[in-house]
């Protein structure tokens, strides 16, 4: 019953937080009919000639702003979680925002205003961001061993949706000057439902026990906590236990009641646990998922693909790796994180390496790209396509959920944020400038240090399948950064759900 309580809950969140999704790449899968309309306002409004110099001007820059909303996002986005709560960040503001982004998105489609457009499209940056609030908030939500396929779920619907968003984008459906604007308005439907009907979800129990407390009383707390554990975890779940693996955790950086930005410093396997959240964050940052979300097309092309064949190769690479996504939430609870997390580093090393030799080989011709270009090319968008059907996206999130204690969550979050948005921004708006000088050298560097954070990955990344935040944390700090990844699966779990030291800790206290 508690299993098929949570699937319902993880499902409702998968397709209905799908609009943040639609809006963020609006301006990507709808380029030709958004360009025109972009071409009427500012022809209309300002006398700007349509593909001038100062309309492309215009056009980069509102590309761009996207990413400025979710460095915004990011910013603002552990300050809301610490003081709204997880629920309220992920579901009440999230959706909300989502409403008004593609309410904008509408107004400047019916009132030929770019401004309005371009509005909605910092505010869908700062929703884009935000889905990290809800993988927090579900992984708090489930149980220790549902936590693996209930994140990954979350991730898995959002490329199922862009497999959706990209049918219906094609000029026979939507993709098309009169009915563009019926995505936005998919978006608006879906980000209203999620806000009315995610509202009845209550907040995640463990933020109601560690978090809640510093605003009202612990008794109303516990009883709410109790309330939500009931609700996510079954009727049946040992809220005891359940409380008690709470109180360990809320122990387990400080006794103060606020976490400081200095015990990242002071408490090494606090910082151990951080260093390796970075890590996934600059795996993600240095591949070319964010590069292909806006140049993937352009960038068949350039390897020998025509209009055509770069659009039918897409959609064959989607659909062929959609499998990938089923299997994402599967296999991360049948082989643990940390196989699925380093097949996945290895799936983008091996993309980066197979289109720097593409590059490479189309530097080398004077007509450009060909068959055997296309060939390597098409190859390593495949495995990247793979890599992020099999979770690139949400490595980051669910190891913050796991390797770091709640109070220290949203501080964590800000800082991968801060380390790795300006690395992936600059590869975005570096590319077109760059590549036709500097060619296979500009994949080359991001191959190699990609290859590197496999390797440091592979000595340091333990494995937290099926373990609570302070059994993970207390083997971090035995083990120690360098001797997790070769221990990492030595702790046993009994029949209850705990490893040895936490049940010897519980009858030690009763």
């Amino acid at each position: 019953m508690e299993k098929s309580r949570l699937l319902y809950v993880v499902l409702f969140h998968t397709v209905f937080a799908s609009f943040g999704e639609i809006e963020a790449n609006l301006l990507n899968y709808l380029t030709v009919p958004v360009r025109q309309f972009f071409a009427d306002s500012l022809l209309q409004r300002y006398g700007i000639a349509p593909y001038s110099s100062q309309f492309e001007f215009v056009y980069s820059m509102v590309a761009s702003i996207f990413f400025i909303g979710a460095i915004f996002g990011g910013a603002i986005m552990g300050p809301c979680m610490e003081h709204f709560g997880r629920r309220a960040t992920a579901v009440y503001l999230r959706s909300f925002l989502g409403a008004f982004s593609a309410i904008c998105m509408l107004l400047s489609k019916w009132l030929t205003i770019i401004e309005l457009f371009a509005i909605g499209h910092f505010i869908a940056g700062v929703i884009a961001a935000w889905k990290i609030a809800m993988f927090i908030y579900l992984a708090e939500c489930a149980p220790d061993h549902s936590r693996g396929w209930s994140t990954s779920l979350i991730g898995s619907g959002s490329t199922l949706a862009l497999l959706l968003m990209a049918s219906l984008c094609l000029p026979s459906v939507f993709g098309n000057d009169q009915l563009w604007w019926l995505l936005p308005a998919f978006a608006l439907f879906l980000s209203i439902f999620h806000l009315c009907f995610a509202a009845h979800f209550p907040e995640s129990p463990k933020h109601l026990f560690c978090g809640d407390r510093r605003n009202k009383t612990a008794e109303n707390c516990h009883e709410r906590a109790k309330l939500s554990i009931k609700f996510y975890h079954g009727s049946a779940a040992d809220v005891f236990k359940v409380m008690n693996q709470f109180e360990q955790e809320q122990q387990l950086l400080t006794s103060r009641e606020h976490f400081r930005w200095s015990d990242f410093w002071k408490i090494p396997e606090l910082r151990h646990s951080l260093c390796i959240t970075l890590l996934t964050s600059w795996v993600f940052a240095f591949s070319l998922t964010n590069l292909k979300s806006q140049y993937l097309e352009s960038m068949l092309m350039r390897y020998g693909l025509t209009q055509t064949g770069a659009m039918v190769s897409t959609m064959a690479m989607i659909a062929v790796t959609a499998p990938f996504c089923f299997l994402s939430p599967v296999l991360i609870e049948r082989w643990g994180r940390r196989p699925l997390f380093l097949l996945v580093t290895s799936f983008s090393v091996a993309e980066l390496a197979l289109i720097t030799g593409a590059q490479f080989a189309s530097d080398q011709t004077a007509s450009g790209g060909n068959d055997a270009t296309a060939a390597l090319a098409l190859i390593g968008f495949t495995l990247g396509q793979s890599s992020a059907n099999l979770g690139i996206l949400h490595m980051t999130p669910i190891l913050i959920g796991e390797l770091i204690p709640h109070a220290a969550r949203s501080a964590t979050i800000q800082v991968n944020l801060l380390f790795a948005s300006p690395l992936f921004i600059f590869i975005v708006i570096a590319y077109p400038p760059l590549i036709g000088t500097w060619g296979a050298l500009f994949f080359m560097p991001m191959a190699l240090i990609s290859a590197v954070l496999l390797f440091l990955l592979y000595r340091w990344m333990p494995e937290t399948k099926g373990l609570s935040v302070n059994t993970i944390f207390r083997r971090m700090a035995k083990l120690g950064l360098l001797n997790s990844s070769s221990e990492g699966s030595t702790t046993s779990i009994n029949g209850d759900g705990y490893d040895d030291e936490e049940t010897e800790a519980l009858i030690l206290k009763n």
